[in-house]
């Protein structure tokens, strides 16, 4: 059966994708941007989408999820991080709950295949923080290192700063 030009970019982006491709690749003169993304509450999991042009985008896979959420007791899977690692792997890292003092890890080939679901405990030592969001990962070559960065509140660690309006939520940013 043919296949339309759309949908052959569509499938040569993807493959180029997993290959190994920045998130952005050249596909007959196109450029192709990837972004992940969940929906409503994240509980769902991730979804990708594609767009040619940063405006217009294309859920992939119908808009269905391509990893479902299994780590703590809210099983969110809210602001996914993925970049290529020196290794050749998508490493992925997300807000797991509203209230938990982790972050969500998973690794994969392909972005398909996914390996097991990991809870990183990196506020654990905090025994007040109320939570970890938005995690971002990013890898330093000339260092050979990997770096996660989120935001936490501490309540009562930084009242002077507290310009947001919100007692209850005064974010910073911490890194491992």
């Amino acid at each position: 059966a043919a296949i339309s030009e759309k949908r052959q970019k569509k499938c040569l982006f993807f493959i180029l994708l997993a290959a190994g491709f920045k998130m952005t690749a050249q596909v007959n003169d196109s450029i192709v941007y990837a972004f992940s993304y969940f929906k409503n509450n994240g509980e769902d999991g991730l979804h990708l989408a594609y767009s040619y042009d940063g405006y217009t985008w294309t859920a992939l896979k119908n808009d269905q999820t391509f990893l479902r959420p299994v780590l703590s007791k809210d099983s969110l899977m809210r602001d996914p991080c993925i970049i290529r690692g020196a290794d050749n792997q998508f490493h992925m890292v997300w807000t797991v709950s509203w209230n938990d003092r982790g972050v969500g890890y998973a690794s994969s080939p392909d972005l398909i295949h996914w390996s097991k679901q990991q809870y990183l405990p990196v506020m654990a030592h905090e025994d007040s923080a109320r939570n970890c969001w938005a995690p971002e990962i990013t890898y330093d070559a000339k260092k050979k290192e990997y770096m996660i960065y989120w935001a936490t509140t501490i309540p009562g660690r930084f009242a002077a700063g507290d310009t947001a309006g919100d007692a209850k939520y005064n974010h910073r940013i911490y890194y491992v």
